[in-house]
């Protein structure tokens, strides 16, 4: 019998295998590195402006609002907030608390108890969502 060095069958699968694993790797990265970094900022400050309107450690109520703003009233805190645009950010006033930057619109409808977001960013996403707070 004679000694024949090289690959089994069973090593040149497993290699392949191997290979394929992390080819997909590379690729499933290389997708994530094409959306955009700005649409990712955007949806990751939509959400933290969702959980802030809706957090009980606020306990927001409704004053008042109208398409361009809305007057909240934190019952934590005993405050009277005001959502609004100002120059290209979302922020809550008084004092100067930006929450949303590159707005280039926004629209607040209130329908009982939902108040109604829709943003328009400056590379045009748009983002809308329904937040639960109750009439004051």
């Amino acid at each position: 019998m004679k000694n024949k060095s090289g690959f089994t069958l069973m090593e040149t699968l497993i290699s392949l295998l191997v290979l394929g694993i992390i080819f997909q790797i590379i690729s499933f990265s290389t997708r994530l590195m094409t959306i955009p970094v700005k649409q990712r900022v955007n949806s990751e400050d939509w959400q933290i402006l969702i959980n802030e309107l809706e957090s009980s450690k606020h306990q927001f109520r409704l004053k008042s609002n109208s398409h361009s703003y809305v007057y909240l009233n934190s019952l934590a805190e005993n405050k009277i907030y005001k959502l609004e645009k100002y120059k290209d950010q979302l922020r809550f006033s008084p004092g100067y608390m930006p929450l949303i930057s590159q707005v280039n619109a926004v629209d607040f409808d209130y329908q009982e108890p939902f108040l109604k977001l829709q943003i328009k960013f400056n590379d045009g996403e748009v983002k809308k969502d329904d937040v639960y707070i109750p009439k004051d």
